[in-house]
């Protein structure tokens, strides 16, 4: 009876544990053209947004985000990231990232609470058009 018990317990905190580590959180890639139209929709949710990186908080808690299609501003904070990966995003040269993590509504501007950053290579849509140098003696 007892050996029956033990065995019961741990499959009841097995069982426990596995619906724990099966509780992967799942960001939505949001365009944020359509952020516009509907701001209150993102509000609580899990997102994901890429866009340039036009400020960063000198104190590592924060930067700004702006997205030039709709020109929209993202406030990202980045309190719940370790610090060696905030000191690493302070100190590499960042022009694009994407951001991961739950969005709130702070009076008219989206504001998210960063779970995870890439960064991103930069975009220039000059890279098409430009032309080689001629080299002249």
């Amino acid at each position: 009876m007892n050996r029956a018990f033990c065995l019961l317990s741990l499959v009841i905190i097995f069982t426990g544990f596995t619906g724990t580590a099966a509780a992967d959180v799942r960001y939505t890639k949001i365009n944020i053209a359509a952020f516009c139209n509907y701001p209150e929709a993102l509000d609580g949710r899990f997102v994901e947004v890429s866009a340039r990186v036009i400020a960063i908080n000198a104190e590592s808690k924060s930067m700004e985000l702006f997205d030039s299609e709709s020109k929209t501003m993202i406030v990202v904070r980045l309190s719940q990231l370790r610090k060696s990966e905030r000191s690493s995003l302070i100190n590499s040269d960042v022009r694009r990232v994407a951001v991961s993590g739950r969005a709130r509504m702070v009076g008219e501007r989206l504001m998210i609470d960063a779970e995870k950053i890439e960064i991103l290579p930069a975009v220039s849509k000059l890279t098409d058009q430009t032309v080689p140098l001629a080299v002249t003696n």
